[in-house]
């Protein structure tokens, strides 16, 4: 079974009703890099990271948590 890296995170995308597409759209990107960067292939820039936070209303620590030990 797959491990959802971002679980926070997806669930405010889920929340909000927001799919990968969605996301892009938010950043300015494509979905495929939204996919890279949901499952750890690609690092999340700050600049992402600080629109996103500022979009749901949450901080970094909050937001980022992975689901790694």
């Amino acid at each position: 079974m797959k491990k959802i890296k971002y679980p926070e995170l997806i669930g405010e995308m889920a929340k909000h009703g927001e799919n990968q597409k969605a996301l892009a759209k938010i950043l300015g990107t494509t979905t495929a890099s939204i996919s890279r960067r949901l499952s750890g292939k690609t690092p999340w820039t700050i600049g992402e990271i600080d629109i996103l936070c500022k979009h749901y209303s949450r901080n970094y620590h909050e937001l980022f948590r992975t689901n790694e030990a």
